[in-house]
């Protein structure tokens, strides 16, 4: 019966869509109709499939998720995103390098389903930062997590912050490195713009970039060689922008305020 009720929710489409459906309320056979955009005649059979493994009950015309199948699809509901969010993009995925994710945002990579993979163009392959503050809309605050030596970012970091816009960066501590060798003085004059927040990474962890504003996100995962291939993902997506706010939460909880050990005092 266990194997019956797993085939049932990942090997059909629509016993999935049904029962993800039914998880936010109960449905007439007409609603479901409409709101799955699909003929009454071809979800009489996945109805009664998942009638059959106690996953749905009928009550005249509405249909309703049993105790059985409200568990089952709040257990598995993270692994079916994940699922979906995997095959869109499969020869992406199984090249990145994941190792860096906590664990407890592995298990809801789903969230970011509702992504689009962009290929840099020429222009912007070695300035993702550029690329995503471009295009960006108005933006209150602006979340950076940088993992790419990048050698226009402390000027848009100062164009950003003279609009009042709060900026809250990340620095791998490589690329911290890299940037300080190269733009101590302007690293200085940025720390001094009391809406700036520096900090530094203090493991050898290799994160993904990240670039989140208010209603935009961008990530570059890195392949598993550890290297940039110039292809982020983007998305205005509520549930996306919120695992990537997290993730990078988590990147600044394990890092430090950059301090003269690392050339930059922080604010008092």
């Amino acid at each position: 019966m266990e194997t019956s009720i797993i085939d049932s929710l990942m090997l059909s489409e629509k016993r999935r869509d049904i029962m993800i459906l039914l998880s936010i309320e109960s449905k007439s056979r007409d609603e479901m109709a409409e709101a799955l955009d699909m003929p009454w005649q071809l979800l009489k059979q996945p109805i009664k499939e998942l009638k059959n493994v106690g996953m749905i009950f009928q009550k005249e015309n509405v249909y309703s998720l049993s105790n059985n199948g409200r568990l089952m699809i709040t257990a598995l509901m993270p692994l079916l995103t994940m699922v979906d969010a995997f095959s869109s993009d499969i020869d992406y995925w199984k090249s990145r390098d994941l190792q860096p994710i906590p664990h407890h945002l592995t298990k809801r990579m789903g969230e970011l389903g509702k992504s689009s993979l962009n290929t840099l163009s020429l222009d912007y392959m070695f300035e993702p930062l550029k690329h995503f503050i471009e295009n960006a809309t108005q933006t209150r605050y602006l979340n950076i997590v940088l993992s790419l030596f990048d050698p226009e970012a402390p000027s848009l970091l100062k164009e950003i912050a003279d609009k009042d816009i709060e900026i809250s960066l990340v620095f791998e501590r490589n690329t911290y490195g890299k940037m300080n060798e190269n733009f101590r003085d302007e690293l200085d004059e940025l720390n001094n713009y009391k809406n700036i927040s520096f900090y530094c990474i203090d493991s050898e962890v290799n994160p993904p970039e990240i670039i989140i504003n208010d209603g935009e996100m961008a990530i570059i995962f890195f392949n598993q060689n550890g290297k940039y291939d110039y292809r982020e993902l983007l998305s205005s997506d509520e549930n996306a922008i919120a695992w990537g706010s997290e993730l990078f939460e988590y990147y600044k909880g394990i890092s430090k305020p950059c301090s003269k050990n690392n050339a930059i005092t922080p604010k008092p």
